[in-house]
């Protein structure tokens, strides 16, 4: 969901504080993960293998990172808004909000992963 340039959602039954944590930036970083450069096609192949490996690695908490789309033309921010839909209707995102200024802003987004093991 996109709101005021902000990507954020919380899965049902999801720990509020958990998600405020989260939102402030104040969980640990395992992982990051770059989108620049790629077409959503390429950006939904890459997340399609990576998000799995960092579950099973442990790896739950990370950013990626997708750009505010200045370059996008008038369709406006095409990776933003497939990284948005993609970590809605992913079953193994818990949560996940725009980061705060240090990690990049509206640029990027910090998820929580479900833990499978």
């Amino acid at each position: 969901m996109i709101e005021n340039n902000i990507i954020a959602n919380c899965k049902p039954g999801f720990q509020k504080k958990k998600f405020q944590k989260l939102k402030k930036g104040e969980i640990p970083i395992t992982f990051q993960i770059d989108l620049h450069g790629k077409t959503l096609i390429e950006a939904e192949n890459y997340l399609d293998v990576v998000l799995p490996k960092c579950q099973i690695d442990g790896d739950l908490v990370g950013i990626i990172i997708h750009g505010k789309g200045y370059n996008s033309g008038e369709g406006g921010p095409k990776l933003k808004s497939f990284v948005a839909q993609y970590l809605d209707y992913n079953p193994h995102i818990l949560a996940y909000h725009s980061t705060i200024q240090r990690d990049g802003g509206t640029g990027a987004v910090y998820i929580l992963l479900k833990n499978i093991n």
